[in-house]
């Protein structure tokens, strides 16, 4: 029943790359859950149906992708230029939402 992830200090800081998948209840991703990751590169969000939105600080600069898939409520979110969420993923080179780059 988790509702907002990852909790602050529970990620390890050299960790690389993370895929987040079937959080069912899944509403939000906590910013500072993540700004401790020097390393962090690549971002995977899958089947978290019910995720509205991405931290309100934004992902971090480090990363290089970012793919969501199965995401109804980020999909249009997330869209270049003009979904809300936009501002907060711009810096990001690559990229994919429901398989498609963007």
């Amino acid at each position: 029943m988790v509702h907002s992830f990852p909790e602050e200090g529970l990620l390890p800081t050299t960790l690389k790359d993370l895929t987040v998948a079937f959080f069912g209840n899944l509403q939000a991703l906590n910013g500072k859950g993540f700004r401790h990751l020097a390393s962090f590169r690549r971002l995977v969000i899958t089947d978290c149906y019910k995720l509205q939105s991405l931290p309100a600080e934004g992902l971090p600069r480090t990363l290089t992708s970012l793919v969501i898939n199965e995401c109804p409520w980020l999909r249009a979110r997330c869209q270049r230029g003009t979904g809300e969420e936009w501002p907060k993923i711009q810096h990001i080179p690559q990229i994919q939402i429901d398989r498609k780059e963007i």
